[in-house]
Protein backbone atom coordinates (compact mmCIF):
# COMPACT_ATOMS: atom_id res chain seq x y z
CA UNK A 1 0.00 0.00 0.00
CA UNK A 2 2.81 2.38 0.66
CA UNK A 3 3.69 1.85 -2.86
CA UNK A 4 0.76 2.52 -4.58
CA UNK A 5 0.44 5.61 -2.51
CA UNK A 6 4.17 6.91 -3.43
CA UNK A 7 3.26 6.32 -7.73
CA UNK A 8 0.00 8.16 -7.27
CA UNK A 9 1.76 11.21 -5.08
CA UNK A 10 4.80 10.78 -8.27
CA UNK A 11 1.74 10.82 -11.29
CA UNK A 12 0.59 13.98 -9.47
CA UNK A 13 3.51 15.54 -9.08
CA UNK A 14 4.24 14.99 -12.37
CA UNK A 15 1.00 16.18 -13.56
CA UNK A 16 0.79 19.71 -11.46
CA UNK A 17 4.76 20.97 -12.69
CA UNK A 18 3.52 19.81 -16.45
CA UNK A 19 0.42 22.20 -16.38
CA UNK A 20 2.29 24.72 -14.15
CA UNK A 21 5.04 24.90 -16.96
CA UNK A 22 2.19 25.04 -19.92
CA UNK A 23 0.80 27.72 -17.79
CA UNK A 24 4.13 29.67 -17.56
CA UNK A 25 4.52 29.46 -21.38
CA UNK A 26 1.36 30.47 -22.18
CA UNK A 27 1.78 33.92 -19.97
CA UNK A 28 4.42 34.54 -21.59
CA UNK A 29 3.47 33.96 -25.41
CA UNK A 30 0.90 36.42 -24.67
CA UNK A 31 2.37 38.89 -22.44
CA UNK A 32 5.44 39.35 -25.19
CA UNK A 33 3.89 39.22 -28.62
CA UNK A 34 7.71 39.41 -30.06
CA UNK A 35 7.85 35.54 -29.32
CA UNK A 36 4.75 34.42 -31.22
CA UNK A 37 4.97 33.89 -34.93
CA UNK A 38 5.22 37.49 -37.32
CA UNK A 39 3.94 38.26 -40.68
CA UNK A 40 7.57 38.65 -43.06
CA UNK A 41 8.62 41.83 -43.75
CA UNK A 42 9.56 42.34 -47.59
CA UNK A 43 12.14 44.92 -48.86
CA UNK A 44 12.95 46.10 -52.24
CA UNK A 45 16.28 45.61 -52.75
CA UNK A 46 17.00 46.22 -55.90
CA UNK A 47 19.05 49.36 -55.44
CA UNK A 48 21.81 48.05 -52.86
CA UNK A 49 21.82 44.98 -55.41
CA UNK A 50 22.73 47.02 -58.00
CA UNK A 51 25.30 48.88 -56.23
CA UNK A 52 26.70 44.93 -56.00
CA UNK A 53 25.57 44.29 -52.27
CA UNK A 54 25.41 40.53 -53.58
CA UNK A 55 28.64 40.00 -54.86
CA UNK A 56 29.31 37.51 -51.78
CA UNK A 57 26.44 35.52 -53.09
CA UNK A 58 27.77 35.45 -55.95
CA UNK A 59 31.46 33.95 -54.98
CA UNK A 60 29.93 31.23 -53.92
CA UNK A 61 27.35 30.23 -56.30
CA UNK A 62 29.85 26.99 -57.61
CA UNK A 63 27.75 27.66 -61.01
CA UNK A 64 29.19 30.62 -62.02
CA UNK A 65 32.38 30.87 -64.15
CA UNK A 66 35.40 31.80 -61.87
CA UNK A 67 35.84 35.01 -63.64
CA UNK A 68 32.07 36.44 -62.12
CA UNK A 69 32.68 34.71 -58.98
CA UNK A 70 36.30 36.79 -58.69
CA UNK A 71 34.64 39.71 -59.81
CA UNK A 72 36.95 40.80 -62.96
CA UNK A 73 34.06 40.62 -65.01
CA UNK A 74 32.59 43.23 -63.32
CA UNK A 75 35.82 45.15 -62.96
CA UNK A 76 36.47 44.84 -66.10
CA UNK A 77 32.68 45.83 -67.53
CA UNK A 78 32.99 49.97 -66.55
CA UNK A 79 35.78 51.27 -67.81
CA UNK A 80 34.85 54.70 -66.05
CA UNK A 81 35.42 53.09 -62.44
CA UNK A 82 38.79 51.64 -64.07
CA UNK A 83 39.80 54.76 -64.94
CA UNK A 84 38.53 56.07 -61.59
CA UNK A 85 40.63 53.94 -59.88
CA UNK A 86 43.85 54.24 -61.56
CA UNK A 87 43.87 58.17 -60.98
CA UNK A 88 43.21 57.19 -57.59
CA UNK A 89 45.97 55.05 -57.33
CA UNK A 90 48.39 57.80 -59.09
CA UNK A 91 47.41 60.08 -56.17
CA UNK A 92 47.75 57.96 -53.80
CA UNK A 93 51.75 56.79 -55.22
CA UNK A 94 52.60 60.80 -55.19
CA UNK A 95 50.71 61.03 -51.72
CA UNK A 96 51.50 58.25 -49.91
CA UNK A 97 54.32 56.65 -51.03
CA UNK A 98 56.74 59.75 -51.73
CA UNK A 99 55.55 60.99 -48.13
CA UNK A 100 57.02 57.30 -46.60
CA UNK A 101 60.06 57.06 -48.87
CA UNK A 102 61.05 60.92 -47.25
CA UNK A 103 60.40 59.79 -44.14
CA UNK A 104 62.13 56.91 -44.56
CA UNK A 105 59.21 54.77 -43.12
CA UNK A 106 60.15 51.79 -45.21
CA UNK A 107 57.29 49.38 -43.69
CA UNK A 108 54.48 51.24 -44.59
CA UNK A 109 56.30 52.70 -48.05
CA UNK A 110 56.55 48.95 -49.05
CA UNK A 111 53.13 48.22 -47.91
CA UNK A 112 51.59 51.07 -49.35
CA UNK A 113 53.09 50.71 -52.76
CA UNK A 114 52.04 46.89 -52.63
CA UNK A 115 48.43 47.87 -52.05
CA UNK A 116 48.40 50.29 -55.24
CA UNK A 117 50.07 47.74 -57.42
CA UNK A 118 47.93 44.87 -56.57
CA UNK A 119 44.81 46.48 -58.91
CA UNK A 120 46.74 48.97 -60.79
CA UNK A 121 48.41 46.11 -62.34
CA UNK A 122 44.90 44.62 -63.16
CA UNK A 123 43.06 48.30 -64.42
CA UNK A 124 46.25 49.02 -66.29
CA UNK A 125 45.60 45.45 -68.00
CA UNK A 126 41.93 46.50 -68.79
CA UNK A 127 42.81 49.84 -70.09
CA UNK A 128 45.37 48.18 -72.60
CA UNK A 129 43.42 45.59 -73.86
CA UNK A 130 40.22 48.79 -74.06
CA UNK A 131 42.40 50.11 -76.64
CA UNK A 132 40.94 50.11 -80.37
CA UNK A 133 44.14 48.76 -82.90
CA UNK A 134 46.43 45.95 -82.01
CA UNK A 135 49.02 48.62 -82.23
CA UNK A 136 47.55 50.83 -79.33
CA UNK A 137 47.02 47.98 -77.09
CA UNK A 138 50.54 46.27 -77.64
CA UNK A 139 52.30 49.78 -77.09
CA UNK A 140 50.00 50.40 -73.96
CA UNK A 141 51.13 46.38 -72.67
CA UNK A 142 54.68 46.87 -73.18
CA UNK A 143 54.07 50.43 -71.30
CA UNK A 144 52.53 48.53 -67.98
CA UNK A 145 55.25 46.03 -68.44
CA UNK A 146 57.87 48.71 -68.38
CA UNK A 147 55.89 50.08 -65.35
CA UNK A 148 55.84 47.04 -63.42
CA UNK A 149 59.83 46.63 -63.91
CA UNK A 150 60.14 49.98 -62.39
CA UNK A 151 57.72 49.02 -59.76
CA UNK A 152 59.48 46.21 -58.79
CA UNK A 153 62.56 48.47 -58.70
CA UNK A 154 61.27 50.42 -56.51
CA UNK A 155 60.24 47.60 -54.41
CA UNK A 156 63.73 46.44 -53.52
CA UNK A 157 65.02 49.84 -53.10
CA UNK A 158 62.85 49.74 -50.31
CA UNK A 159 63.62 46.23 -48.71
CA UNK A 160 66.88 47.27 -49.07
CA UNK A 161 66.76 50.27 -47.56
CA UNK A 162 67.84 52.59 -49.47
CA UNK A 163 67.06 56.32 -50.00
CA UNK A 164 69.10 57.67 -52.69
CA UNK A 165 67.81 54.11 -54.89
CA UNK A 166 64.85 54.45 -53.09
CA UNK A 167 64.21 58.22 -54.60
CA UNK A 168 66.02 57.95 -58.24
CA UNK A 169 63.40 54.58 -58.51
CA UNK A 170 60.20 56.36 -57.37
CA UNK A 171 61.63 59.07 -59.94
CA UNK A 172 61.78 56.61 -62.71
CA UNK A 173 58.13 55.16 -61.70
CA UNK A 174 56.19 58.26 -62.00
CA UNK A 175 57.65 58.44 -65.37
CA UNK A 176 56.35 55.55 -66.35
CA UNK A 177 52.73 56.01 -64.87
CA UNK A 178 53.02 58.96 -66.78
CA UNK A 179 53.70 57.63 -69.89
CA UNK A 180 51.13 54.70 -69.12
CA UNK A 181 48.69 56.56 -69.18
CA UNK A 182 49.70 58.70 -71.77
CA UNK A 183 49.87 55.68 -73.86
Amino acid sequence: PVNACMKSANGSRREALFTAGLLVGAVNLVSNPAVAVSGVDLFDDRKAIEKGFDIIYEARDLDLPQGVRDGMTQMKENLADTKARVAESEKRFQSEISGYIKKQYWTEARNALRRQVGTLRFDLNTLSASKDTKEARQAAASASKDFIKQVEDLDFAISVKNLDKANDAYTKVIKSLDSVLAA
